[in-house]
């Protein structure tokens, strides 16, 4: 008797260390005219820090730009009280290079009432590192498991 059994494929996480070189700040508020199930309330805002530089390592093919996107969520503002085993997050956000683009752009969420601090600090120009840990890019698309945000390179 012949059994075949499918391989796990075994998810590869990677570690990227980004240089910040410069930012960018986006703000929008107005009317809510989209689907209230997809946004719910009267209104949508949405504040974004924009982060750009090089990829410090790993070395990637199709990339050396990138674009860190971070956004705050006010529902991860009681993050520490999910407890929820059937439901568990999957990432804090994710990352792709787009078709006929040198850049990586990486899009996280972060708690809203630490968005305030992380936007001073980046102002201020303290934030001269990311390091991001998420999974390795597979057909340019990953996700983003943690961030980081420093004056000093992360060591390994």
């Amino acid at each position: 008797m012949s059994s075949t059994r499918k391989k796990s494929k075994q998810i590869e996480n990677e570690h990227y260390e980004i240089a910040v070189e410069d930012w960018e700040a986006y703000y929008r508020f107005g009317i809510n005219n989209i689907n209230k199930d997809i946004i719910p309330g009267d209104y949508w805002e949405i504040s974004e820090l924009i982060l750009l530089g090089k990829i410090v390592s790993p070395a990637l093919e199709k990339a050396t730009r990138v674009k860190i996107n971070i956004t705050e969520r006010p529902e991860l503002d009681d993050h520490w009280k999910h407890e929820d085993p059937d439901n568990p997050p999957m990432a804090v956000g994710w990352m792709e290079i787009p078709r006929s683009d040198d850049t990586l752009i990486m899009s996280c969420w972060i708690p809203s009432r630490s968005f305030r601090h992380v936007a001073i600090s980046v102002a201020s120009g303290k934030i001269k590192y990311a390091s991001v840990f998420g999974t390795k890019l597979k057909w340019r698309r990953g996700k983003i498991f943690y961030i980081r945000l420093s004056a000093y390179r992360e060591e390994d």
